[in-house]
């Protein structure tokens, strides 16, 4: 009996251990991050009412759905909602309208309400710029930086494939 009782020990807690150590990490208000399979991670700064945001987006969400494929998911692909509305304040629920109406199923939506934090890390002493775009590796190295504004996309595309190729 004393046996069984230690067996059933080792077992609840050999259980508890392993399931509990393979969860994957998210973010609050977003879906599951993908960095465990991500090679690198693309973030772009919009905000709300910046038309040129608006037009791009778009574009860029149907360019890494084409033109990736399934290598779409090598691309943890982020949207940091800088404001909302009229360069109001911008939230999770904000952010997440925002990415419905513009039909961005690629990418991730954040905050980062008025450039609070990740903008500062890429772009310190400026305003908030937007469209801005930055690439790093999953471990926090950073790859490109761009000058806020529009993408040359054709370009942009082109050095996505080959970061995720190489």
């Amino acid at each position: 009996m004393k046996n069984t009782l230690n067996l059933m020990v080792v077992l609840v807690a050999s259980f508890v251990l392993f399931s509990c150590g393979n969860q994957s990490p998210s973010e609050p208000g977003s879906k599951k991050s993908q960095l465990g399979q991500a090679k690198i991670i693309l973030k772009v700064f919009a905000g709300y009412s910046c038309a040129s945001c608006n037009e791009e987006l778009p574009v860029l969400n149907r360019r890494i759905s084409s033109e990736l494929g399934s290598k779409a998911a090598l691309v943890d692909s982020r949207v940091y909602v800088v404001a909302g509305p009229n360069w109001s304040k911008a939230d999770q629920q904000v952010a997440d309208r925002y990415g419905r109406e513009l039909g961005l199923t690629q990418f991730q939506m954040m905050v980062d309400n008025r450039c609070q934090t990740e903008y500062r890390k890429y772009y310190p002493g400026t305003s908030c710029l937007v469209p801005a775009t930055v690439i790093t590796r999953p471990d926090g190295e950073v790859l490109e930086v761009y000058d806020p504004g529009v993408l040359d996309m054709d370009e942009f595309m082109a050095r996505v494939q080959e970061l995720i190729n190489g």
